[in-house]
C-alpha cells in the first residue's frame, strides 16, 4: 500500500486529497487479483501433485472421492484464503474507512465460505466412501454435521455482514428458537435417532427388518438424518422416519443371518374326535417304524410295569396307556431330529413338538425347531417338506387334521344321508 501510495504522489496531475483514495483502490483491486491467481495457482498444485501424492500411496479409492468431490480444488481455495489473511493488513489501510470495511468483509467471507466448501467436501467425500458401508452407516452423520456446519457458517456470515459479534447475532437468534424448533424438528429428532440408531448397531444397510407400524417388510437401502428407506420383498420402497426406528418396535432380522438358522413355529390342527389310546394292532403296527421301535418298546415295559405293580386289570383307567396322539408328537420330534438339515442337540437352539392350548377347531400340535438356512427359498422348501410328511403320516396314528367343511364335503354328507333314507324305504 504505502509503495503504490509513492507512487500515486508521484503523478501530478491527480489532486493530493485523493492519492489515498486512489491508492487504495489500486491495492484493493491488485489484492483481489493475487487472491484470483493464487487460488488458481494453490488449486491447480493439490489437483496435480497431491492427487499425484495419494495415487502413489496406493489410495485409489481416496482419490477418486477426493476428485469427484473436488475437495482437492477446495484444499487450494483454503490455502488462497489463508494467504488472504497475512496480506490484507499489507494491502488494506484504515485511511479509507468504506475501502477497509467493504474488503475486510469480502476476506473474511471469502475465509469463512472457502473453510465451509472444504468441510462440506470432506463430508461428502466421507458419505461416498462409507454412506453404504453395512458396518458404519454415516450418512445421517454427515447429514447432521452439515447441518451444523451449514448453521455455523450462515452465523459467521450473518457477523460478518451486519458487523458485530457471533454471540450477538446469537442472543437475536434465542427469540426465534422456538420457531426453529418447529421448522426443524424432524431433523432434530432424526439427528438424535440416528446418533443411538449408529452407537448402539441397532440397524445397518442390508438388514431385513419388519416395521409393522410403517408397513416395511424388507432390507434396508438407505438410511439417511430423517428417513430410514426400506425395499420391501415385492419390491415397493418405504420411507420411515428414523426417529420411529427407536420410538416405535420393529424386528431386526440380522440376528437371524449372525446365527445362520431360522426358525420353524408352526400347527397341525388335531380334530379332538380322533385322539384315543393305542389298541394293540395299532401298536404293533406302529412298532415296524424304524424311529419309533425304540421308544415304544421302551415305553411298553415301562407301562407293564406300572400296571403290574398297581394290579390293573378291568377298567383301562385306572393305569398308564399311549394315546395316539403323544406318540406322533414323539415320533415327529424324532423325525426332525433325524433330518440333516434341522438343527438339534445344540442347546442354543430349542427342538420340540408341544401341545397348546385347545381351540374351537381342536388340538394345536407346534412344531418348533430350527433350520441350519437362512435362504429363504431353501428354507420354504424344507419346512413344506417337513409338514408334507406330517400330514401323510397322520392317518398312520388314526389322527385327523382338522379343516372346515367345504362344499365338497356338504355335498357328500347329502349323498350319504339320501342313500340312508332310500335304505330305511
Amino acid at each position: 500500500m504505502k509503495l503504490i501510495l509513492s507512487y500515486v504522489e508521484q503523478i501530478s496531475c491527480i489532486p493530493q486529497t485523493y492519492h489515498t483514495l486512489i491508492a487504495q483502490t489500486v491495492a484493493a483491486i491488485l489484492f483481489l487479483a493475487i487472491l484470483y491467481v493464487s487460488a488458481r495457482v494453490f488449486t491447480w498444485f493439490c489437483n496435480k501433485y497431491l492427487a499425484y501424492l495419494f495415487a502413489k500411496l496406493k489410495a485409489d479409492k481416496w482419490v477418486k472421492a477426493m476428485t469427484a468431490h473436488r475437495f482437492f480444488t477446495a484444499l487450494g481455495v483454503v490455502t488462497a484464503a489463508m494467504l488472504a489473511i497475512h496480506l490484507h493488513p499489507v494491502f488494506i489501510m484504515e485511511n479509507v474507512g468504506w475501502i477497509s470495511t467493504l474488503m475486510g468483509k469480502v476476506t473474511g467471507l471469502f475465509v469463512v465460505l472457502s473453510f465451509a466448501w472444504l468441510i462440506n467436501s470432506f463430508l461428502n467425500m466421507l458419505n461416498h466412501l462409507y454412506g453404504r458401508n453395512p458396518n458404519i452407516p454415516v450418512k445421517g452423520l454427515v447429514q447432521a454435521v452439515k447441518i451444523v456446519v451449514f448453521l455455523i457458517t450462515g452465523l459467521f456470515v450473518l457477523s460478518l455482514l451486519l458487523g458485530r459479534k457471533p454471540m450477538y447475532i446469537i442472543t437475536g437468534l434465542s427469540a426465534l428458537a422456538a420457531v426453529f424448533s418447529l421448522i426443524f424438528k424432524d431433523p432434530i429428532l432424526g439427528f438424535a435417532a440416528s446418533i443411538q440408531l449408529t452407537t448402539n448397531k441397532l440397524i445397518k444397510i442390508g438388514d431385513w427388518i419388519t416395521v409393522d407400524s410403517a408397513g416395511a417388510d424388507g432390507n434396508i437401502i438407505d438410511i439417511s438424518l430423517t428417513s430410514v428407506r426400506v425395499q420391501n420383498f415385492d419390491m415397493t420402497i418405504v420411507s420411515v422416519p428414523t426417529y420411529d426406528m427407536i420410538s416405535k418396535p420393529f424386528k431386526n432380522w440380522s440376528g437371524m443371518y449372525a446365527a445362520k438358522a431360522r426358525r420353524i413355529q408352526r400347527s397341525i390342527v388335531i380334530d379332538v374326535d380322533s385322539v384315543k389310546f393305542l389298541d394293540r394292532p395299532m401298536f404293533e403296527r406302529l412298532k415296524k417304524i424304524k424311529l419309533l421301535k425304540n421308544y415304544l418298546e421302551m415305553k411298553e415295559a415301562e407301562i407293564k410295569a406300572f400296571n403290574a405293580e398297581r394290579d390293573v386289570k378291568e377298567n383301562v383307567l385306572n393305569g398308564r396307556h399311549l394315546t395316539n396322539i403323544g406318540t406322533f408328537r414323539h415320533y415327529a420330534e424324532l423325525y426332525l431330529q433325524s433330518r440333516p438339515f434341522v438343527v438339534s442337540g445344540d442347546p442354543n437352539f430349542t427342538l420340540m413338538v408341544r401341545q397348546l392350548k385347545p381351540e374351537a377347531q381342536g388340538i394345536p400340535l407346534e412344531v418348533y425347531c430350527f433350520l441350519n438356512t437362512t435362504v429363504w427359498t431353501d428354507y420354504e422348501a424344507l419346512q413344506s417338506d417337513i409338514f408334507d410328511h406330517l400330514f401323510s403320516v397322520l392317518h398312520e396314528f388314526g389322527l385327523y387334521a382338522y379343516q372346515q367343511p367345504s362344499g365338497r364335503n356338504i355335498a357328500y354328507g347329502i349323498r350319504e344321508i339320501a342313500k340312508a333314507e332310500e335304505k330305511i324305504k
